[in-house]
């Protein structure tokens, strides 16, 4: 979509129009909306401007030349200024979106937890430092969550949930406060890049608590991105 500023010395109107392959087109729009505003003008009172000698009332800072145009409305000794969207940059094959794909790993554990141990994958196979999800094709672990109950707690505890990457922890990971019994949740994401593998890494999940704590229903999603 493309936008259309009026400017006044001191009043700026803004409403959106279609996309316009050709000026007269633009010049059209112009005047149906300054005429909403009780202004009445012909195709030859709409003059562009150009970008390099902007008049005196026009201050337009951080946009770049190619990206808007500028008509002058000349109807009175009033300054009346349009900028709009330059109908150049949408003309040609726009360009294809570039999207992620987001990919979700699954691991848990239904049984009760009294000790340090890899979480299980959504097979039922237990994880290890060289048993995990094997990665098609590079990418980004972005964002990891887990979802947990405590049945024996312990004062100043907390639960790990460890991201590891070829059997080492990459420092990405979830902590769960475990001072308290009942279920206990914890989410984090970062940026894409940040924390990054190859195809064929394998990624498992560490799960880190001391022995006087126990738990169950544990269940950990980390999300990859390519």
């Amino acid at each position: 979509m493309k936008k259309i500023v009026v400017c006044f010395v001191i009043m700026i109107l803004i409403f959106t129009i279609g996309v316009f392959a050709e000026t007269k087109d633009v010049r059209k729009e112009i005047k149906d909306f300054i005429k909403e505003k009780g202004i009445i003008v012909e195709d030859k009172d709409i003059v562009q401007i150009n970008f390099s000698d902007l008049p005196d009332e026009v201050d337009i800072e951080k946009v770049e030349n190619t990206s808007i145009v500028i008509f002058e409305v000349n109807y009175s000794a009033k300054p009346l200024f349009v900028v709009t969207s330059s109908s150049e940059e949408f003309q040609g094959k726009a360009p294809a979106p570039v999207c992620d794909t987001r990919l979700l790993l699954h691991f848990g554990v239904s049984k009760k937890i009294n000790g340090a141990s890899f979480l299980n994958m959504a097979g039922g196979i237990q994880g290890s430092t060289e048993k995990g999800y094997t990665m098609i094709r590079d990418g980004s672990i972005t964002g990891i969550s887990t979802n947990l109950e405590i049945t024996k707690s312990a004062e100043y505890s907390e639960v790990e949930i460890i991201i590891y990457k070829n059997g080492e922890e990459i420092g990405f990971r979830n902590v769960l406060n475990a001072d308290s019994s009942g279920v206990k949740i914890d989410y984090d994401t970062q940026s894409k890049g940040i924390v990054n593998f190859k195809a064929g890494d394998v990624i498992s999940a560490y799960l880190n608590l001391r022995n006087e704590i126990s738990l169950t229903d544990v269940t950990t999603t980390i999300e990859v991105t390519n």
